[in-house]
């Protein structure tokens, strides 16, 4: 091990070396200090030379500097959302210890965000919540992956055996993605059973990032509990070209850039054989774990008021490993797994001067699975779907009052499933295609310079059922003072239910649904965020397993408390984040045989993190504690069901992150460092033993500890820290 450590950084040594023989030139350095009418300094205002790249942000103290290979007369623009934007024009060499003091602007309709259940990230959000692609890859044990870093926000529930994200007692399929609003089938890469399922998508692609915990608009639908649409980054004014790496993938990309349009590609390679030598986990690996992903994206500006996004995405996923049921040693068998996900999206967004949009956009999800010796030896299982995504909006906005959006989608999707056992003399299979029509109105009404009020509805038909579903939303916001809101939201969202679910009985199940309550209160300064949410969420429609099909008689709860504190105060370079969540949730469904809480939910969880920055070494150190309260089980040898719980869940994990030069970053991050065996469920026997008992082996993650290190390069960019490729 130390030898492995002792050539990784031989070869980060040699890496910045050559950058730096590369990349000399001489350079100018720009700085200064951003605050604003009162003198308080403005943490994140974006700084940067006009039509370039080039640029940073202000740090705590609101002061800013980089340096710049330009000598002549440039543009210097300051940014800060709620803020007239500031630009100067002058010789490079005058623009030192600048003092610049932006001035508030009244805010339009359509620059009011109801932060009720919502938390944004990058530029695209209210600053609510501050965090961008950099802070994704430092946050906590996120190792880089959204979802991962998602899971520190309240409301999120911790699942470790999946890693995928649960909100607010819903299961992980009642959260749905949207890129450029427009929908991914499949967000998760595939992986081995009780191992992480990561995102497929990089946070450096996106420059907004907007986790919705419920009550969102009505221009989403088809989710029950929650949505995370993320926009992609705009048209890039520079090209660029990175590389990144780690201990198992390479990843290259960059960006051409012309005048009006650029094209960008990321390319990753992701391979688990050497990672798994170092550090073994539970399985025994024929072909180790590989992913290779490729994406691609095209912009064009029509006029500074018109653009066109073209994305492209593709990740083929393989493994083969040796298993065994615990219970039952006689069951060995080597089930390999391919996968192959593609996803394509194109939108169009064009403002006029009169104060309206439109929008066009379409997308494509196709994925095929296949798994042989998936539950004993020689079967074959082969699952493919596909879906088109359709949806085109008008906006509207009047003066500084209302803000209307109409507009409708279809999703038109098709599954086939294919399982063959030989031995047994099983045959499964069918071939599902159905679709489902929307259209929406959303009206955004400012009742005063401190009062918002949102009417809006949505109807859906799904062509299965044949019924249209009715879906009142509504929510009304008071802004106090520019520093404290209060909202409430109420309204009604619908969700088919899964392929597997819905084939049984087609024309009787009905479309899932649910209704949310939401209270909130929300109070940030340039230092502090306090956000208090309680919530109650009535289930309806779900399907439950009846005489061997499933009908639409199940229904259920989820009510709960969420509690969100960041504050940058105690501590000069010290950023302290506190999320608790408490829930309450219970479900008749599936095939319970009575309301009981589900087996994923917890109704404790509790994250708290800390982050020092050592501004000598520019380096970031971070902590943080993961705690879940016990999760249900099902003990056959107890009465009643659901009569057990695990033992509560708890990780404390660490994570550095080294500013090595402006383009050049070094993170490395260690899971579950006290290596507490964390235990989510129980493997009953199908039949008792000798004592007359079903004996039981616990549900666990494949590993207890992850370690992570990587190394990410920006090869021809001069923006503080911008290691994006896209």
């Amino acid at each position: 091990m130390k030898y492995l450590i002792k050539k990784m950084l031989l070869l980060i040594s040699i890496i910045i070396c050559s950058v730096e023989m590369i990349y000399p030139q001489s350079t100018t350095k720009i700085s200064g200090l951003i605050k604003d009418k009162t003198g308080e300094p403005l943490i994140g205002a974006n700084v940067y030379i006009y039509k370039t790249i080039e640029g940073g942000i202000t740090d705590n103290n609101g002061k800013f500097a980089f340096t710049t290979s330009k000598t002549d007369t440039i543009t210097l623009v300051v940014s800060y959302l709620g803020f007239k934007d500031y630009k100067i024009t002058s010789l490079v060499s005058r623009l030192r210890n600048l003092e610049i003091t932006l001035e508030p602007k009244e805010l339009a309709i359509d620059e009011v965000v109801i932060v009720a259940s919502h938390f944004n990230f990058g530029s695209d959000g209210n600053k609510l919540k501050k965090m961008n692609s950099l802070d994704i890859v430092m946050t906590g044990s996120s190792n880089g992956d959204i979802y991962a870093a998602l899971q520190s926000l309240p409301g999120t529930q911790k699942v470790g055996e999946n890693g995928r994200l649960y909100v607010r007692g819903g299961e992980s399929d009642e959260t749905q993605t949207f890129i450029n609003g427009m929908h991914v089938l499949v967000p998760y890469t595939t992986n081995a059973e009780n191992s992480v399922q990561r995102s497929r998508f990089s946070p450096f692609l996106f420059k907004g990032i907007n986790l919705t915990l419920g009550g969102y608009s009505a221009e989403y639908g088809q989710a029950l509990s929650s949505v995370l649409p993320m926009q992609t980054t705009d048209l890039s004014s520079g090209d660029k070209l990175g590389i990144s790496f780690s201990p198992f993938n390479f990843n290259v990309g960059g960006t051409l850039s012309q005048k009006k349009s650029s094209i960008s590609f990321n390319g990753d390679y992701m391979n688990m054989y050497l990672y798994n030598k170092v550090f073994p986990d539970k399985y025994n690996w024929i072909n180790p774990y590989q992913k290779i992903s490729a994406q691609s994206q095209y912009k064009i500006e029509f006029t500074p008021n018109s653009i066109l996004k073209v994305y492209a995405g593709y990740d083929y996923t393989t493994f083969k490993q040796k298993t065994e049921n615990e219970l039952d040693y006689s069951t060995q068998r080597n089930l390999s797994l391919n996968e192959h996900n593609i996803y394509l999206n194109t939108t169009y967004i064009s403002s006029f001067k009169n104060g309206s949009s439109v929008f066009l956009g379409a997308a494509t999800s196709i994925v095929k699975n296949e798994i042989n010796n998936a539950s004993i030896n020689k079967d074959q299982y082969q699952n493919n779907r596909r879906e088109i995504h359709l949806k085109g909006s008008v906006n509207k906005s009047f003066y500084k009052t209302i803000k209307t959006s109409f507009g409708g989608e279809g999703y038109f999707r098709k599954s086939q499933k294919d399982y063959n056992s030989p031995e047994e003399e099983i045959r499964y299979n069918y071939d599902l295609d159905y679709d489902l029509i929307s259209f929406y109105l959303d009206n955004n009404i400012r009742l005063h310079k401190k009062f918002y009020f949102n009417l809006s509805g949505r109807m859906e038909y799904q062509t299965n059922n044949k019924e249209w579903n009715i879906l009142p939303r509504t929510s009304f916001s008071y802004l106090a003072n520019d520093h404290l809101q209060l909202s409430a939201i109420y309204g009604s969202y619908s969700q088919s239910s899964k392929d597997d679910i819905l084939v049984t009985n087609q024309g009787d199940l009905k479309q899932e649904l649910s209704n949310h309550l939401i209270f909130s209160m929300a109070y940030h300064t340039p230092k502090i965020v306090f956000k208090l949410e309680p919530y109650y969420k009535k289930y309806k429609k779900l399907p439950t397993l009846e005489n061997n099909k499933y009908v639409s008689n199940g229904y259920g709860h989820s009510k709960g408390l969420d509690v969100f504190l960041e504050e940058e105060l105690l501590l000069k370079y010290l950023r302290s984040t506190i999320a608790y969540s408490y829930n309450d949730t219970k479900k008749l469904y599936l095939d319970y045989p009575e309301l009981s809480q589900p087996q994923y939910a917890t109704t404790h969880n509790f994250n708290v993190s800390l982050r020092y920055y050592l501004p000598s070494v520019k380096t970031y150190v971070g902590i943080s504690n993961s705690f879940a309260s016990g999760r249900p089980y099902h003990d056959p040898n107890k009465n009643g069901y659901m009569n057990s719980k695990t033992i509560p869940y708890n990780s404390l994990d660490l994570n550095m992150t080294f500013l090595l030069k402006p383009n050049i970053i070094l993170y490395m991050s260690a899971t579950n460092i006290l290596g507490r065996n964390n235990i989510f469920n129980y493997n009953y026997s199908s039949t008792r033993g000798a004592d007359n008992r079903y004996h039981s082996t616990p549900v666990v993650a494949s590993r207890e500890h992850f370690f992570y290190v990587g190394l990410f390069i920006s090869l021809n960019n001069t923006k503080a820290y911008e290691i994006s490729n896209f």
